[in-house]
C-alpha cells in the first residue's frame, strides 16, 4: 500500500508540473518616373522574367498613380472580416465573426499595440536586402479594388484585391483572393529588385492570439510540420533568428484555440522557413518572447501561398488540408483524449450543454473503470485485514540493519503472508496506474478544445474554459476528496502517512483552483461517482463488515 500512496503522491506532483509549466520605419514615398518605355513585364503568376530592364519599372501597371498616404480596405465574408492597409499591403485586423472576445464583441486575433511594434501579417523580408525590406514595409501601395468587398450575400463568389508598388529600383505586387465560406485565402507575392525577380519571405509577426484568454495561462507558439512530425516552439525557445530548410507541409503561429498557418498552394511543400522572436512586456510587467514565422517564396518556381486563419476545430481543420487535424495538441495521451473528445461531442449533440456532457461522460468513464476500481478496493481491504500480522513481522526484524542477510527472512515471511491471504501487493497500485492516462487525457482535452471556450454550464459557471472565480467548484471537489478518503480502507496505521493523505485533498484543491471549470467539474464528478462506488463496496463487497472497528452481519466486530 505504501507503493500505492507513493504513486498517488507522484501523480499529484506530475499534475503540479503540468499545471504550472504553462509566456518603424519612415514611409518611403514611391517615385514613379515618367514613362519612356513600351515594354511591360509579364504579369502571369506562372511565368516571371529572369531579368527586367530598369526602365521597364517605369511602366509598372499602376496606371501612372502613386499613393502618398495610408488607405484601408475591408473584406467581409460570412466567417471573417478583414481590414487591410496599403502601407506595406498588410492586414491590420482579422476578426472571426463566429467567436467573441471577453466583452462579447467579434474576436480580433490581431493586437494593434503589438502590430505597431512588430509589424503586421503579410509583411515581406528579402534576404540580404535590408534596405529593400524596410522600403517595402513603409511603402504606400496602389490597390485596384474598391474600399469594401462584401462577400456575405448568399451565392456570393470569390473576389480579389491587388496591391502594387514601384519606384526606379523596385517593384512589388501582392494579390489576395478571398472565398466565401472558407477560412483560407490565397496570397500571391512577386518582387523585382533592379529588374530581377527576387526570392523573399512572407511573414506572420508576433501579436497573434485570443485576447479573451487570461494572460497567466496564454500560450503563444510557432509550429511547423516537417517529415510527418509537428514541432512546437515557444518564443523563449527560439533564437533571435533562425532559418530552417527541409520539406514543410505547413508553418505558422498558434495559441490554445486558434492558428494562423501558411499552406503550400500546390503539391510542392515549402523548402525554407524563418523563425524569430520578439520581446513583449505584459501588463503585469512580465517579459515574454513571442514567435514570428515566415515562409520562403521562390520567384523562379511558385510565389503563391494559402493562408488559414481560424479555429483549431476538429470539424474545420480536416476540410482545410491534410494532416491539419494534428494542429490540435492533446499531448502525451492523445490516443486516449481523441476518442474521449468524440464521445464528449456525441453526448453534447443530445444534451446541448458541455457541462452536462462532461458529467455524463465522467460517469461513463467511471463505470467502465469500475472493474479496476473494484479490484483496487478488494486489494486495499485485504491489505487492511493482514496489516496487524505484517506489522508483527516487521517488529520482529526491525532491530536488524538493512544490510543484515537475515532481513531477507522478513521479506520471505511477508510474501508468505500475502500468499496465505490471497493478497497481491500491486493489486491496488496497478488499477490506479491504469486510470492515470484518463485523468491526464481529460486535462489535455479540456485545455485545448475550442468547443469549451466560453461554453456555459449552469448558474454562475458561464465559461467552462476558465477557472471558477467564486471557487465553489474547487471547494466542493476538495470536500468530495475528503469524503472519498474517509470511506476508503487505510491499511497503514502510520500517523505520518495518515496526515500526508489527509493533506492530499487540500493540495489537489489548491492545484485545481485556477484551472478550467470544466476540468474541476470532471474531477468533482469523478470523486462523487467514486464515493458512490465505495459505499456500494463497503456495504456489499466481498469483505463488507470485516473492516476494523465495524460490526459484521453476525454482530461481532471485524478483526
Amino acid at each position: 500500500m505504501q507503493t500505492e500512496r507513493r504513486l498517488l503522491i507522484a501523480f499529484a506532483l506530475s499534475l503540479l508540473v503540468i499545471l504550472f509549466s504553462r509566456r518603424l520605419w519612415e514611409p518611403q514615398k514611391p517615385v514613379v518616373p515618367n514613362s519612356k518605355s513600351t515594354a511591360v513585364p509579364d504579369q502571369s503568376h506562372n511565368t516571371l522574367p529572369t531579368t527586367v530592364p530598369a526602365v521597364l519599372l517605369e511602366n509598372a501597371p499602376i496606371e501612372g498613380k502613386a499613393e502618398t498616404g495610408e488607405k484601408t480596405f475591408e473584406v467581409e465574408t460570412d466567417l471573417y472580416k478583414l481590414t487591410l492597409s496599403n502601407k506595406g499591403a498588410v492586414i491590420r485586423s482579422w476578426i472571426l465573426k463566429r467567436y467573441k472576445d471577453s466583452n462579447g464583441k467579434p474576436l480580433d486575433l490581431l493586437d494593434t499595440r503589438k502590430e505597431e511594434r512588430f509589424g503586421a501579417p503579410f509583411g515581406l523580408r528579402i534576404d540580404r536586402e535590408e534596405d529593400a525590406t524596410k522600403q517595402l514595409t513603409g511603402a504606400f501601395y496602389v490597390c485596384d479594388g474598391p474600399g469594401r468587398l462584401d462577400l456575405t450575400a448568399p451565392g456570393a463568389k470569390g473576389a480579389a484585391l491587388t496591391f502594387e508598388f514601384a519606384d526606379s529600383r523596385m517593384r512589388s505586387r501582392k494579390k489576395l483572393d478571398f472565398t466565401p465560406a472558407s477560412y483560407k485565402i490565397q496570397l500571391s507575392s512577386r518582387i523585382w529588385v533592379n529588374g530581377r525577380p527576387s526570392d523573399h519571405f512572407v511573414v506572420w509577426p508576433a501579436g497573434f492570439g485570443d485576447p479573451a484568454v487570461e494572460e497567466r495561462t496564454a500560450i503563444h507558439q510557432a509550429l511547423y510540420r516537417k517529415d510527418q512530425k509537428i514541432t512546437r516552439l515557444r518564443g523563449d525557445k527560439l533564437e533571435t533568428e533562425q532559418e530552417i530548410s527541409g520539406s514543410f507541409d505547413y508553418a505558422g503561429v498558434e495559441d490554445q484555440y486558434f492558428a494562423a498557418l501558411f499552406l503550400p498552394s500546390g503539391a510542392e511543400p515549402f523548402r525554407r522557413i524563418l523563425l524569430s522572436r520578439d520581446e513583449h512586456v505584459r501588463e503585469s510587467n512580465k517579459k515574454e518572447m513571442l514567435p514570428r514565422v515566415g515562409v520562403w517564396l521562390n520567384s523562379q518556381d511558385s510565389a503563391d501561398v494559402q493562408v488559414f486563419v481560424g479555429p483549431k476545430d476538429t470539424g474545420v481543420l480536416p476540410k482545410v488540408g491534410p494532416n491539419l487535424s494534428e494542429v490540435v495538441d492533446y499531448g502525451w495521451f492523445g490516443v486516449v483524449a481523441r476518442p474521449l473528445f468524440i464521445c464528449l461531442k456525441a453526448i453534447y449533440g443530445y444534451v446541448r450543454n458541455y457541462g452536462v456532457a462532461i458529467i455524463l461522460l465522467t460517469v461513463l468513464i467511471n463505470l467502465a473503470l469500475f472493474p479496476l476500481r473494484y479490484k483496487s478496493m478488494v486489494s486495499a481491504q485485504k491489505m487492511q485485514k493482514v496489516q496487524p500480522q505484517m506489522k508483527a513481522v516487521q517488529e520482529k526484524y526491525k532491530k536488524l540493519k538493512p544490510t543484515d542477510p537475515k532481513r531477507q527472512q522478513m521479506n520471505t515471511e511477508v510474501m508468505a503472508l500475502y500468499k496465505e491471504h490471497g493478497v497481491n501487493p500491486l493489486g491496488g497500485c496497478l488499477p490506479l496506474l491504469l486510470q492515470m492516462p484518463f485523468f491526464l487525457a481529460f486535462y489535455n482535452l479540456l485545455s485545448v478544445s475550442i468547443e469549451l471556450r466560453q461554453a456555459p454550464f449552469f448558474l454562475w459557471i458561464r465559461d467552462l474554459s476558465v477557472y471558477d472565480q467564486t471557487f465553489v467548484l474547487p471547494v466542493l471537489m476538495t470536500v468530495s476528496m475528503v469524503a472519498a478518503q474517509k470511506m476508503t480502507p487505510t491499511p497503514s496505521a502510520d500517523p505520518v502517512q495518515a496526515k500526508m493523505m489527509l493533506a492530499m485533498p487540500l493540495v489537489f484543491g489548491f492545484m485545481l483552483a485556477f484551472t478550467s471549470s470544466g476540468l474541476v467539474l470532471y474531477w468533482l464528478t469523478s470523486n462523487l461517482t467514486g464515493v458512490a462506488q465505495q459505499y456500494f463496496m463497503n456495504k456489499y463487497g466481498p469483505t463488507a463488515g470485516s473492516q476494523p472497528g465495524k460490526k459484521s452481519k453476525s454482530g461481532k466486530k471485524g478483526t
